[in-house]
């Protein structure tokens, strides 16, 4: 069992009164005892006999009680850790990093529109190169920003402007538009839109030897620090619900987000198809 998950069983019963030791993630005698006397007052939720089960199916017992009273489902309460468990599991660890439980997962696929003709960004970056001409130094041209901007690393230093290649910039006019006059500028704000990480970037793509897209100024970061690169789903805040027409107004302009296309880097934003 998850030494995390031991904690969390810990710290539940110090709460509850059944627990004086530390929450360290071992399974000891006390953790034992106290376990033992957290189950026997809910037998009517277990199993018959379930007090006398090994400790480590008590443990998962008591873990599945925990989830199922913070409403996560968890049923059936048996002791075993499988996809149920697994899934409560980690709806319960998104719930106390993130103080709210996961959004619902959604079946809503990237679109496909390019009414740009955005170029591929496969193999030799031959069809970037034709579209946008040489990395490291586009022609750049700014695009004023209908709300309020902060450096993501710098948040006391304020932007009016993007800078971007000038063949994706009527594109991004047209997508911060229409954001802005879907959310306005304080939801804007509250969901972190207003912490921009930046747009050209003279480099490679991290770990690897082809031109990141940064360096043509088509891709733009958003909220860095909540949407870290190796960061999914699971754990990035542009996933939530209250994203989507976020990236409904990009994918509509034919820009890519590599979170919903490959589900890493959820800050990155490009005009450039995979």
């Amino acid at each position: 069992m998850l030494k995390r998950a031991i904690v969390v069983v810990q710290e539940h019963l110090k709460a509850a009164g059944l627990y004086s030791g530390p929450a360290h993630g071992i399974a000891d005698p006390a953790t034992d005892a106290a376990v033992t006397r957290a189950l026997a007052r809910r037998q009517a939720e277990i199993p018959p006999g379930a007090l006398g089960f090994p400790l480590r199916r008590r443990l998962v017992m008591m873990l599945q009680l925990i989830c199922r009273d913070r409403g996560i489902p968890s049923d059936p309460i048996d002791g075993y850790w499988g996809q149920v468990t697994q899934t409560a599991w980690d709806s319960l660890v998104h719930l106390m990093d993130h103080g709210r439980l996961p959004p619902p997962w959604r079946d809503r696929e990237p679109g496909e529109a390019n009414p740009n003709g955005w170029p591929r960004d496969t193999g030799d970056q031959s069809a970037m190169r034709a579209f946008y001409g040489q990395p490291g130094s586009p022609p750049i041209r700014k695009v004023t920003c209908p709300w309020p901007l902060r450096l993501a690393w710098n948040p006391a230093e304020r932007l009016t402007h993007i800078g971007v290649h000038a063949r994706v910039a009527d594109s991004l006019g047209r997508v911060l538009a229409k954001v802005h006059a879907h959310y306005g500028t304080a939801e804007l704000k509250r969901l972190r839109l207003d912490l921009f990480g930046g747009c050209f970037a003279n480099r490679r793509k991290r770990g690897g030897t082809s031109w990141s897209t940064h360096a043509w100024a088509v891709a733009l970061d958003w909220d860095p620090a909540r949407n870290q690169l190796t960061w999914g789903r699971d754990r990035a805040a542009l996933d939530a619900p209250d994203y989507d027409f976020w990236w409904d107004a990009w994918e509509e302009e034919g820009w890519v987000s590599l979170g919903r296309s490959r589900n890493f880097d959820w800050m990155h934003v490009q005009a450039a198809r995979l």
